[in-house]
């Protein structure tokens, strides 16, 4: 708990992006055809089934190596997606190229979103990267991005690490981060924040659903079980 709200309280919000990026670019099971070929987990199957049943053309963030837009383009879905990586940008187009799609695959900074005119009427961050963006007022900012390219009505699926609200672990690494974090006149750390693996955020239902709600969703689903994820409309 010390050592995590210690370098909490030092390492600026570049710098916890930055090791962050290059962990996941250490990581080879994203540069795999298997990985990236193995469709939806079972619990994004069942969020989408649910939610995005009427959805043509999907905004996904956070492409990663490709996995969610070969699977939604496989049900003959539409999907407009992009990813900071460079590295897994070029491998993720080229895997679609040999797929027989689009390579279309855009490169965005780590929390922002593309501009473009054409609405979508979904939109997906993909697997886990939500929790990895820095601050209340950063994750919300990139959400209204994607709310601007919305439908209002349009479902949007995000996953992340839970906590509970009376976490006294959350709360110690707070305490001790933003002490040192006031000594240097950094940015305050959020209870909910954690270096494992490396920089994420842990949600309550009641954080998310207030993130949500300022950039321009409801909340209708939240759940914990299998992997975090929430299902919000754009209103």
């Amino acid at each position: 708990m010390m050592y995590i709200g210690f370098w909490l309280g030092l390492l600026t919000r570049g710098q916890l992006h930055s090791i962050g990026e290059r962990r996941y670019s250490r990581d080879q099971r994203y540069r795999t055809d298997e990985y990236n070929k193995a469709g939806l987990w079972d619990w994004e199957q069942s969020a989408f089934d649910a939610h995005f049943v009427d959805c043509t053309r999907v905004l996904l963030a956070a492409a990663g190596g490709g996995r969610e837009v070969i699977a939604l383009r496989r049900r003959g879905i539409e999907v407009e997606a992009f990813e900071s990586d460079p590295d897994l940008v070029r491998y993720a187009n080229r895997l679609l190229e040999r797929e027989g799609m689009a390579p279309d695959i855009q490169r965005v900074p780590w929390d922002d979103s593309p501009d473009g005119a054409e609405e979508c009427d979904g939109a997906i961050v993909g697997w886990g990267a939500y929790m990895h963006i820095r601050g209340r007022e950063r994750r919300i900012l990139f959400l209204r991005g994607l709310r601007t390219r919305l439908v209002t009505g349009s479902p949007i699926l995000i996953s992340f690490n839970t906590r509970r609200d009376d976490s006294p672990y959350f709360r110690g690494i707070a305490v001790i981060g933003n002490v040192v974090a006031f000594l240097l006149r950094r940015s305050r750390v959020e209870i909910g924040d954690s270096l494992v693996p490396n920089y994420a955020h842990y949600f309550t239902k009641a954080q998310l659903e207030s993130e949500m709600a300022a950039a321009g969703f409801e909340l209708i689903s939240f759940e914990s079980l299998e992997y975090g994820h929430a299902v919000g409309r754009a209103a």
